[in-house]
């Protein structure tokens, strides 16, 4: 009976063991819900008829872990030796039950290794529209290639024209590898995109890794979606002091501003706020459908002169634009405020709640460095806070202030994702993906 009460709290533990490492593995993925994933096998002659039905389980196993589905993740297949040939497009099978019946019927093909020809292959058959392929959509694009030898044909330019559609290649490769090869296929770092095992016997083994690393890139990608979107009000100072002539500097100062922000609906949205006593709202966030509106509006605000209460222009713009018409609560809030003068009542207490909020604040001052730029704006300060003797130094300041709100723009967007769980697991992929990004996206965003 002890032997037997033993025996069974083993298998308890083992089975609570696997629970959690499928808690795990479902926990790693769940968010991964939108992609477009393409696998590429080897079937050439020394992979072997035993060695496919090995590759068949591995992918079941991959595959089951994946939210299959029309809206979700889209699964293609084709195998590969002298020849590539289709198994499955991403647009033939919308449920994880189809897909993994078909995986069952993976042909053995034999013959030769030409791993760039197949590589051409999927890039022309099914990283297309017509194939299923949603990237004109922004789905994020997959392509995992599974090989055991050294390709007989050029990876190098098949690889390098898969990747510049944007498709991120993973590479696994299994048993007599020739590993720099590898590297010139996959994406880089290499040790984030290639996983290498001795023996098909251990492929499985490789299956965990696998899927990590998978849903992880589907969420860095969803980065690029979004690096570019944000709300952004400019909230322009109109007192007596500024002069109609100095008011058409700052007219041409934001209009050169919103040159370098992608304005529409889906990428920056942009709100206008002018302020004297009072403030008002001259467009929302639903007002502009591209930067050529927007600039247009700007030539045609009219200057009011008057007093300068900069704390309830503040106030009103979080109130009313922030939380008003157009607003979208899951992107980047920036507030760019212009002024040349202390205001006339605090602004400590409406800037808190901006911040709170969240909203990121640039505070420029014209003529005087008041102390009023430092509590409006976000810290550090020295990156948020700009002062000029006067209103011509303004344009020079246009490239300055243009890489700081758009590195804003997109570090606010990268950070939105950093407490992911799928995002931790892929920290390096992450920090070249941003870098890559704000290297392109910093001039323009």
């Amino acid at each position: 009976i002890s032997t037997l009460i033993f025996l069974i709290n083993i298998i308890k533990r083992k089975q609570t063991f696997i629970l959690k490492s499928s808690s795990s593995l479902s926990l790693s993925c769940q968010n991964a819900t939108l992609g477009d994933i393409v696998f590429l096998v080897d079937s050439s002659g020394s992979i072997g008829e035993e060695n496919i039905r090995i590759i068949r389980t591995f992918l079941r196993n991959v595959i089951q872990n994946l939210d299959i589905g029309p809206d979700k993740v889209q699964v293609g297949l084709a195998v590969y030796g002298d020849r590539p040939k289709k198994e499955f497009l991403l647009k033939d099978h919308m449920d994880r039950t189809a897909v993994l019946d078909a995986v069952e019927q993976i042909a053995f093909l034999r013959g030769g290794t030409n791993t760039g020809k197949a590589m051409d292959f999927i890039r022309e058959e099914y990283f297309t529209a017509e194939a299923g392929s949603r990237a004109r959509q922004h789905v994020p694009q997959i392509a995992v290639l599974l090989t055991d030898g050294n390709s007989n044909d050029d990876v190098s330019k098949p690889a390098k024209r898969l990747r510049d559609l944007n498709v991120f290649v993973f590479v696994i490769g299994v048993s007599q590898i020739n590993y720099n090869q590898l590297k010139i296929i996959a994406n880089h770092p290499p040790e984030d995109y290639i996983l290498t095992t001795n023996s098909f016997q251990t492929l499985q083994s490789l299956r965990n890794t696998l899927l990590k690393t998978v849903c992880s890139s589907l969420q860095i990608q969803k980065i690029g979606k979004r690096v570019n979107t944000a709300d952004v009000v400019f909230i322009i100072d109109e007192s007596g002091g500024i002069g109609n002539n100095n008011f058409q500097l700052i007219q041409s100062f934001v209009q050169s501003l919103i040159g370098s922000l992608n304005v529409n609906q889906t990428g920056v949205r942009v709100g206008i706020v002018t302020y004297n006593e009072a403030p008002k709202a001259h467009a929302y966030l639903d007002s502009f459908q591209d930067r050529t509106e927007a600039q247009q509006f700007i030539k045609l605000l009219p200057y009011r002169g008057g007093g300068s209460n900069t704390g309830a222009a503040l106030r009103f713009t979080l109130e009313s634009v922030f939380k008003g018409r157009g607003s979208r609560e899951d992107v980047q809030k920036v507030a760019i405020v212009v002024t040349d003068s202390k205001s006339q009542d605090s602004v400590k207490e409406a800037v808190a709640e901006l911040h709170w909020f969240p909203v990121r604040v640039f505070a420029i001052g014209v003529n005087e460095k008041t102390p009023d730029l430092y509590d409006m704006a976000s810290y550090p300060t020295n990156r948020h806070v700009f002062a000029v003797d006067n209103f011509m130094q303004l344009k020079p300041l246009r490239k300055v202030m243009q890489k700081s709100i758009c590195s804003s723009i997109i570090q606010g967007s990268v950070n939105s994702f950093k407490n992911s769980a799928d995002i931790k697991e892929g920290g390096n992929r992450l920090t070249l993906f941003t870098a890559k990004v704000t290297e392109k996206s910093v001039d323009a965003c």
